[in-house]
């Protein structure tokens, strides 16, 4: 079996367009309103009501109009703006209502900033038009919500309950405030009338509103995020809100909702949801079960649970690395890293499972108790159910900072990038180098055609490779094994299409010199390949590019860095002198003490165990 490094993909710019909804089916794409035009001015109103609707949803409008003025009177601030969601069609607006703007807008974020764009009074209630509201109940909802945020119980109408956002688990999706063990209500109607007598305006707290439905303080005002998902957006905006009151969102009195959105989480959202992830969790909130996969990227909400009493001493870990599955990625350098990292772990005593890209989201995986994200070509969500660790290991700069956010551990295999990621993010990132597996990498008589040659083993991973084609240039007796190199390497100079790991082991072990680089990204985080660590606990000699901080990591005689190709012409001279076998072999048991897996798997562990104390507090 060959172990050749995977290629990398063509370069994909990240962001949230990649993964937003469908493109709305109107006739003009609807206006983005990501914020607020300026300074946002305070009205001399007790009261403005923005009442957002669906853009095939603005039959009830008139009506929730009419409330509104009879709750706070005929010169009321009432205003009404559409939005396009889930690529809903345009209806025509109707007339005589008090429009901010004719044209529906993106996404509910973006109706409620059109809506308080020219001011709010001392309370702002944003109600959707699925939501039906009679005058008492926007009294209620804005004497609640004078000083923090307020959001009204909901009922729907197959009789769920949606009473506000509960942050169960930190950095994971908010769960819903309600009570998933009673039985529906027969009548909704009456369910709601009986709870307006029971509950009256008493108020329970919540981490958050989650549904439109909901009256905040408008001197804390802050803009809606733009997100694809109503319920995250709600939650996200009003928790904003509510850190700026200083005071918990609460839930009071009692209304019926004719609908609830669909829920479309992509990673914008996952994003947004990050940045709770050092927040503490609600009480009795540690014990969680996560629900299934949401559309399009696979994260998961969470429903309480009770928490399994489980030995700390074995847990069942979930290695998640970015190879496809089957012979396509049996071939990937992540296969064999993951193989060598979880047979370390396995020697600490613990379960574990790899899983690629076709597994990174399982049904089963709420038993998880640790989730290792291998970070190369993929970013993965978490699983909130489980403590999650990010090992970035190669492509660092397709890692950005709210995907840090989202773990409860990050670690980076490049000291340079992860103390300017730590610094960037504001999120504690650990250098925890690339590794190797002294079982395999280790010492033995020079043999067979690689010995005394200069050798290199690797594909041509589609780009060219200036440390192969300069040695080809300076005609160095070179061997060059791996696939693509027909067409590059003169034929004299090539090997095998693919060697085994004990091939590769043998050949690291009787060449003179062995070749390496690194991505341009990799060299200027300093992220040191995992091949030297292999040459080096072989008892070879390894000559590579520049890397940032090298020198700090891997100050050992058989490596040595080529600046230049007279650089390499030097280091590549048959008689130039390297360490004695003595000296190799002292530089290999140090490589194999120090930077083998199992030395990273010890340092992973003992995170695991710190982080899940952490959660279970």
């Amino acid at each position: 079996m060959a172990i050749f490094r995977r290629r990398r993909r063509d370069a994909t710019p990240s962001g949230s367009c990649l993964e937003a909804r469908p493109a709305s089916e109107t006739a003009a794409s609807p206006v983005l309103v990501a914020g607020f035009d300026g300074t946002l001015p305070h009205l001399d109103r007790a009261v403005t009501v923005v009442l957002v609707s669906r853009s095939d949803r603005y039959e009830r409008l008139p009506a929730m109009v009419a409330a509104a003025r009879r709750a706070f009177g005929p010169e009321a601030d009432v205003r009404a703006v559409g939005y396009v969601a889930d690529a809903s069609p345009r209806d025509a607006p109707q007339r005589g209502l008090p429009w901010v703007r004719t044209d529906p807008v993106d996404g509910i974020g973006s109706a409620i900033n059109a809506g308080v764009s020219g001011g709010v009074g001392r309370v702002l209630l944003v109600v959707d038009s699925t939501v039906g509201v009679t005058d008492q109940d926007l009294q209620v909802l804005a004497t609640a919500g004078h000083d923090r945020v307020a959001q009204a119980r909901v009922w729907l109408a197959d009789g769920s309950r949606r009473h506000g956002s509960r942050l169960l688990r930190p950095g994971a999706l908010p769960g819903t405030d309600d009570d998933p063990g009673s039985p529906p209500s027969p009548d909704v109607a009456a369910a709601v009338s009986d709870a307006r007598l029971a509950d009256g305006i008493r108020t329970a707290r919540v981490f958050a509103a989650d549904q439109p439905v909901v009256a905040v303080p408008g001197a804390a005002l802050v803009p809606a995020p733009c997100l694809p998902d109503e319920r995250m957006t709600v939650t996200a905006w009003t928790r904003a809100v509510a850190d700026r009151t200083g005071q918990d969102p609460v839930v009071t009195w009692a209304v019926e909702r004719s609908a609830e959105a669909g829920r479309t989480i992509d990673r914008t959202v996952v994003d947004a949801f990050a940045a709770w992830r050092d927040r503490e969790p609600e009480p009795g909130g540690p014990g969680v079960v996560a629900g299934p996969p949401l559309p399009p990227w696979g994260a998961r909400p969470v429903a309480p649970a009770p928490q399994r009493t489980v030995s700390t001493d074995q847990l069942a870990w979930s290695l998640k690395i970015a190879a496809p599955a089957g012979p396509e990625g049996d071939g990937w350098g992540d296969v064999h890293f993951a193989a060598e990292l979880a047979g370390a772990l396995e020697r600490l005593g613990q379960r574990v499972r790899v899983d690629r890209r076709d597994a990174h989201v399982r049904d089963d995986d709420g038993t998880d108790d640790v989730t290792l994200v291998v970070r190369g070509l993929d970013r993965v969500p978490p699983n909130p159910a489980s403590v999650n660790l990010l090992w970035v290991i190669s492509h660092p700069d397709d890692v950005v900072d709210t995907e840090l956010r989202s773990f409860d551990a990050v670690f980076a295999a490049g000291p340079v990038w992860a103390a300017a990621a730590a610094e960037r993010s504001g999120v504690p990132v650990t250098t925890l180098l690339q590794a190797t597996d002294p079982a395999v990498f280790r010492p033995s008589p020079p043999t067979g055609p690689d010995a005394g040659r200069v050798v290199f083993v690797g594909s041509t991973r589609g780009a060219s490779r200036p440390v192969v084609s300069d040695a080809v240039a300076l005609g160095a007796d070179l061997r060059v094994h791996g696939p693509g190199w027909e067409s590059v390497v003169p034929e004299p100079m090539r090997g095998a299409p693919g060697l085994t790991r004990a091939e590769v082991a043998a050949s690291y072990a009787s060449a003179r010199v062995v070749l390496n680089d690194h991505w341009p990204d990799m060299a200027a985080g300093g992220f040191v390949s995992n091949r030297v660590f292999d040459v080096l606990a072989s008892g070879g000699v390894v000559v590579t590019d520049p890397v940032e901080g090298l020198d700090d990591v891997l100050d050992v005689p058989t490596l040595a860095v080529a600046r230049s190709q007279d650089d390499l012409a030097a280091l590549l001279d048959p008689v130039r002198p390297w360490p004695t076998p003595d000296e190799r072999a002292e530089v290999a048991a140090r490589i194999a003490s120090e930077h083998s897996f199992d030395a990273r798997a010890r340092v992973l562990l003992d995170a695991a165990r710190a982080e899940r104390a952490r959660l279970r507090r």
